[in-house]
This record gives structure tokens, sequence and C-alpha cells, in this order.
């Protein structure tokens, strides 16, 4: 089984979207499933920051433009 997933891309292209939907997947499935990933904030079209988000629901904030 793998135990480790490392996913890089451009801006746009889905990581995120494939990290939950896989997520939901796989916990659904009974497989206990670990980690974080990292989701944009924006304040209308800007993007401000990032806060990283463990696959449990948990938010904190990564970092953030002043």
């Amino acid at each position: 089984m793998i135990k480790h997933v490392f996913l890089t891309g451009p801006p746009g292209v889905g990581k995120t979207t494939l990290v939950q939907k896989a997520c939901d997947v796989i916990v659904s499935s009974g497989v206990s499933v670990e980690g974080f990933y990292t989701q944009e904030v924006r304040e209308g079209r800007r993007r401000v920051g990032f806060d990283v988000v463990t696959v449990t629901g948990q938010r904190g904030n990564l970092s953030r433009v002043r």
C-alpha cells in the first residue's frame, strides 16, 4: 500500500480537489488517512495567503500577505 504521496503541478489544475476527493473515497472504504494539504485564501479575486488543512478538517494559517 502507498504510504506517502507528494503532488505537484501548476496553479489551478485541481491538485487540492484531487486530494480531497481521494481522501473521501479512501476514508469511506474504512482505511485510516492522515496528512494535510494547503488551500489558498482569497479576498475577492486576490490571493492573500494559504492555510494548511488536515484531512480531518483542522485548519491553520500557513502564510498571509500583509
